[in-house]
C-alpha cells in the first residue's frame, strides 16, 4: 500500500463520521466541535485543536470560524504562510469578521510584508472602530516603517479607546523615544508601569532610555526592578553588567553563572549571558575567564545566522570600480546644495559616538544618531534603483536623480530635527555610500574615525550588537572585514582627497584640545569650549557607548587589546594576512 494512501486511511480513521441527510445533527456536532477545539487551544494542546480544525473543514469548506481558527493556531506554531492562506480564506467566506483581519495583520507583519499588514489593521477598524488592539498593532506596524508620527496617533486612538492599555503605553514610549521626545517617552513608561507594575518590559525600556540619557543610577534602579520581578531576565543582565562597574565577584555575576548553566537556558538568553559575563570579569581585569564568555556567546550568536565575507568583498570590489574618477567627473554639480548633514563613520566601535558627542556640545549642531535615512532615501525612495542591484544600477541615474536624493535626504532632517544649522548623522556603516554622498551632497561633511585595529576589532567583539554586523562574531572573519574597509576607505581617500577628514581616536585622547579644534574647523564652526565637557551635554545616546561619552575624555581604551594578545592570534593573523 502506497504512503500517501496509508495517511488517507489513517485520517479517516481519526474523523468523525457525521450521519448523512442529517443536515442538523452535522450543524450541532460541528458546533460542539468548534467548542471542543477552542478549549483545546486555550489549553495550549494545540496540535489536537488543529485536527480538530481539520475535521471540521473537511466536512464543512465553508465554515469560516474553523478556517480563521486554525490560522490563527499555525500562526502560533510559527507557519505564518499558512495561517495566512486559512485566514484569507476565512475573510472570503465571512467579510465582516474584524478580528480575523486583526490576526492576518499579524500574520503578515511577522512576515515583514508591512503595507499588507496595515491594511488588514485598518479593515478591522473599519468593521470596529473601537478596537483597541488593531489600533496597537497597527502602530507597531507603522513604527516598523519609521512613519512615527502615524504610529503614535494609533497608540493615543488604542489608549483612547481603552485608558488602562499598558502594552499600547510602553509602545507609545518606544515611538516617543525614536522621536527624540524623551520626557515624553518617559512619561508613557511611567504610565505603563502605574498600570501594570509587573511589566517587566517596560521597566527594561525604561532603563535603556534612563541609560541613553546619562542617568546611569535611575537605569541601574530600574532593571534591578525588572529582575526583582523576573530573575531570569537576561537583557536586564546584560544592561546592568554593560551600565555597572564589577567591583568584585558578587550575587548578580553569580546569578548569571547559574542561569548560564541552568538546563531550560535557551541560546539566545546564553547569548545575553555570555556577553555579559565577559563585561564583569573585565571589569574584574580577570581576562582569560572574560574572554572565555565572550567566545562563547560570540560563537552561539554566530551559529544563528549565514554570512558570507566573499559576498562583501564582491560588493566592496564593485563599488571601486564604479565609483571612478569619470563618474565624479561626469556628474559634478549634479547634487543638491545643502551643507546641512555632518556624516560621522567609519567601522563600529572607532570613536564615531565620541566625535558625535564633542560636536553636538556646539550650539550650532545637533547630533541625530544612527539614523536609517541615508539608506532609505538611496534604495526606497526611487523606484528604479534598489539595493540588491547597487552598484552595477548606477547606469540608470541621471544628474536630477542625484539632486533628488539630496533633497530627500535632507528634507527627512529637517521633518525629524527642525532647522539647527547642522545634523549629524552617525551611522557607521555609510562608509560604504561615501561615493554616492558626494554626488547627491557635494557639500555634506564627512568624518571618517579611525582607532586601532585591535582595538576596534576586539570592542566589536565584545558586544553583542541589536542589529547587523555580521561579520563581528567570529574572529577570523571580522579581521577579513576589517580589511575591506581598510581597502575602501584608502580607495576614497585616493579618489575624494579632502572631501574627507580622517580622525584618530587615539591622537584625541592625547591633545583634546587641538583634535577638538580640528574638528570644529573642518566643520566651519568657530570654536566653543563646550566641546571640550562634551560628557556634560544633555541629550540621548543609543549606543554601546553611552557610559564611555558620560565622563572625561581617559585613556583606559588606548591598546586594551593587550589584555587579550594571548587569545587574538585568529584576529591578529587574519589583519596581517594577504590575498
Amino acid at each position: 500500500m502506497g504512503r500517501a494512501k496509508r495517511r488517507r486511511q489513517s485520517r479517516n480513521q481519526k474523523r468523525k463520521q457525521y450521519p448523512e441527510n442529517a443536515e442538523a445533527a452535522v450543524s450541532s456536532s460541528i458546533s460542539a466541535d468548534l467548542k471542543r477545539a477552542v478549549s483545546l487551544h486555550q489549553a495550549g494542546k494545540l496540535e489536537q485543536a488543529s485536527q480538530i480544525y481539520r475535521e471540521i473543514i473537511a466536512v464543512d469548506p465553508r465554515n469560516a470560524d474553523a478556517h480563521h481558527s486554525f490560522g490563527f493556531i499555525m500562526h502560533e506554531l510559527g507557519d505564518d504562510k499558512t495561517a495566512i492562506d486559512l485566514i484569507n480564506r476565512a475573510i472570503e467566506l465571512n467579510p465582516d469578521d474584524a478580528k480575523a483581519y486583526y490576526n492576518l495583520g499579524n500574520a503578515l507583519q511577522d512576515q515583514d510584508r508591512l503595507e499588507e499588514s496595515i491594511q488588514a489593521y485598518r479593515q478591522a477598524i473599519e468593521i470596529r472602530p473601537a478596537y483597541a488592539e488593531a489600533f496597537n498593532n497597527l502602530g507597531k506596524a507603522l513604527q516598523q516603517q519609521d512613519k512615527l508620527e502615524e504610529s503614535i496617533q494609533a497608540y493615543r486612538q488604542a489608549i483612547e479607546i481603552r485608558p488602562a492599555y499598558a502594552e499600547a503605553f510602553n509602545n507609545l514610549g518606544k515611538a516617543l523615544q525614536q522621536q527624540d521626545k524623551l520626557e515624553e517617552s518617559i512619561q508613557a513608561y511611567r504610565q505603563a508601569i502605574e498600570i501594570d507594575t509587573d511589566y517587566v518590559e517596560v521597566y527594561n525600556n525604561l532603563g535603556t532610555l534612563l541609560r541613553e540619557l546619562g542617568r546611569l543610577e535611575s537605569a541601574v534602579q530600574s532593571y534591578r526592578k525588572a529582575l526583582s520581578i523576573n530573575p531570569n531576565n537576561v537583557v536586564a543582565h546584560y544592561m546592568l553588567a554593560k551600565i555597572k562597574k564589577h567591583l568584585d565577584y558578587d550575587d548578580e555575576i553569580q546569578t548569571m553563572e547559574n542561569l548560564l548553566e541552568a538546563a531550560d537556558t535557551t541560546d539566545e538568553q546564553k547569548i545575553h549571558l555570555n556577553f555579559a559575563l565577559g563585561k564583569a570579569y573585565e571589569d574584574l581585569r580577570m581576562y582569560e575567564k572574560a574572554f572565555g564568555f565572550l567566545l562563547d556567546g560570540n560563537r552561539i550568536k554566530r551559529s544563528t545566522f549565514d554570512y558570507d565575507v566573499s559576498e562583501d568583498r564582491a560588493k566592496i570590489a564593485k563599488l571601486m570600480k564604479t565609483f571612478d574618477d569619470r563618474l565624479f567627473n561626469r556628474w559634478a554639480g549634479c547634487g543638491f546644495d545643502d551643507d546641512t548633514p555632518i556624516f560621522i563613520l567609519g567601522m563600529p566601535r572607532s570613536g564615531t559616538t565620541l566625535v558625535e558627542q564633542i560636536l553636538s556640545s556646539h550650539n550650532k549642531v545637533y547630533g541625530a544618531g544612527e539614523l536609517r535615512d541615508l539608506g532609505f532615501t538611496l534604495f526606497e525612495s526611487n523606484p528604479i534603483f534598489k539595493y540588491p542591484a547597487y552598484p552595477d544600477n548606477m547606469v540608470e541615474l541621471n544628474g536630477d536623480d542625484f539632486a533628488q536624493f539630496g533633497a530627500v535626504y535632507v528634507g527627512r532632517l529637517r521633518q525629524r530635527f527642525g532647522y539647527p544649522r547642522y545634523i549629524s548623522d552617525k551611522m557607521p556603516g555609510n562608509f560604504l555610500h561615501i561615493g554616492m554622498i558626494k554626488l547627491i551632497l557635494p557639500q555634506a561633511k564627512i568624518i571618517h574615525c579611525q582607532r586601532h585595529p585591535l582595538d576596534t576589532c576586539l570592542s566589536c567583539f565584545k558586544n553583542n550588537f541589536t542589529s547587523g554586523q555580521s561579520f563581528s562574531y567570529q574572529l577570523t572573519e571580522l579581521g577579513q572585514y576589517y580589511r575591506l574597509y581598510q581597502d575602501l576607505m584608502s580607495y576614497w581617500a585616493e579618489v575624494l582627497g579632502d572631501y574627507i577628514l580622517h580622525f584618530q581616536y587615539e591622537d584625541l585622547v592625547a591633545d583634546q584640545e587641538t583634535q577638538t579644534r580640528r574638528l570644529l574647523d573642518f566643520c566651519g564652526l568657530e570654536w566653543d569650549s563646550s566641546c571640550l565637557s562634551f560628557h556634560q551635554t544633555d541629550r540621548s545616546v543609543k549606543t554601546a557607548s553611552v557610559a564611555q561619552v558620560r565622563r572625561p575624555l581617559y585613556s583606559g581604551s588606548v591598546e586594551l587589546w593587550k589584555n587579550y594578545e594571548n587569545w587574538l592570534q585568529p584576529l591578529i593573523s587574519s589583519l596581517s594576512a594577504t590575498e
